[in-house]
């Protein structure tokens, strides 16, 4: 690997926690910013649906928290690992839930002299959560990932935005998760794909400028049935195709929608979720045409959660050489970087780094 330090000079070694960081979301295209909201909390669990009965209010209520937290619970930890690891999940008594939870609110809120009923929003600590997985060496990820764009058609139809199946996924819900499942816009540059009458036998070099114009690493092509008690989804990427179907016995478009949305999630969990038991190091040689480009580099190497820190070993005028310790694979630590629209490839010299045309080669 080329070791050019011209004007190096000494430099303290600098070591990054990054997990003292959060992660900011990955950039999109200002024209499509819109379609794609600020990522939710992924340690908040909303609408879980609580209700009790007891001998006084009071004691309904207290009932009830305690019917919810593990509910929550559930939500939280299969939120943030694939279904692989569903088994694994940690039982907890009702005091040990209490202390992951840093608060909660209640809406909806009904009562009589024996009954309590509400919709409660669950705060859990990230830290305690965090360790307690890391604890009973689970895998599992908080990153989020680009968004996919999906194309909801029905039968052998055209995207129809006002059709009831897109309208199933105008919810905000869709956006929310690890995998935001973002709409295109209808009509301007989109139409010429959108227009499409033979989506299903699309490929990734045919809707790849629709997922650029939106940042997304991903393009679903969901076709319902007319009925609404079917979907064929196809995750378009370029890795390449995946088809997957689901039915119902009644017709549901939302539960289609979610059906998708969870196939879409479980896919990038089963890629993304660290094992963090496994430990390993790299050593980057890194290019920057301005201090401004390398202080960027060194804030998105910070928001990599699989990066546990990085020490910066040596310095100079446009290249810096970096020493990074990070979790899990590889294959993960490129995925995670992707997110931060850092790119890892394994190139001549061994791995590189680009961050918008700077190059960073990185050797074991």
């Amino acid at each position: 690997m080329r070791r050019l330090f011209v004007f190096a000079f000494a430099v303290a070694a600098m070591s990054i926690a990054a997990h003292a960081h959060a992660a900011p979301a990955p950039a999109v295209a200002p024209a499509q910013a819109a379609a794609v909201p600020a990522p939710a909390d992924p340690f908040t669990v909303t609408n879980v649906k609580v209700d009790a009965t007891a001998e006084s209010a009071q004691t309904a209520r207290d009932a009830a928290m305690a019917q919810g937290r593990p509910l929550a619970w559930t939500r939280i930890y299969r939120r943030l690992t694939p279904q692989a690891q569903w088994g694994r999940q940690p039982r907890l008594a009702d005091a040990q839930l209490f202390r992951l939870i840093r608060s909660f609110e209640v809406s909806g809120e009904r009562r009589s002299t024996t009954r309590y009923l509400a919709d409660v929003t669950f705060h859990f600590n990230p830290v305690a959560v965090r360790a307690l997985l890391r604890q009973s060496g689970v895998a599992f990820t908080e990153t989020r990932s680009r968004p996919a764009i999906v194309i909801p058609v029905v039968g052998d139809e055209r995207f129809d935005p006002m059709s009831m199946w897109a309208a199933a996924w105008s919810d905000e819900v869709y956006r929310a998760g690890l995998v935001p499942m973002a709409l295109p816009e209808a009509g301007g540059e989109n139409e010429e794909i959108l227009s499409r009458t033979d989506l299903a036998q699309a490929d990734w070099a045919s809707v790849a400028p629709l997922a650029q114009r939106y940042g997304a690493g991903v393009v679903v092509i969901a076709i319902a049935s007319p009925d609404g008690r079917s979907v064929r989804a196809i995750e378009i990427s370029a890795m390449g195709r995946t088809p997957s179907s689901f039915a119902f016995a009644q017709p549901n478009f939302p539960a289609l929608a979610d059906a998708v949305t969870d196939k879409v999630a479980e896919s990038w969990k089963s890629r993304a979720s660290v094992d963090y038991a496994t430990r390993a190091r790299l050593v980057a040689d890194v290019q920057f045409t301005s201090l401004e480009e390398w202080s960027r580099i060194r804030a998105q190497l910070t928001a990599v959660r699989a990066i546990s820190d990085f020490e910066v070993v040596g310095i100079a005028r446009n290249e810096a050489e970096v020493d990074v310790a990070y979790f899990g694979r590889v294959e993960q630590l490129r995925d995670a970087m992707a997110q931060q629209n850092l790119v890892l490839v394994n190139g001549p010299d061994g791995f590189s780094v680009q961050l918008g045309g700077a190059t960073a080669n990185i050797a074991r």
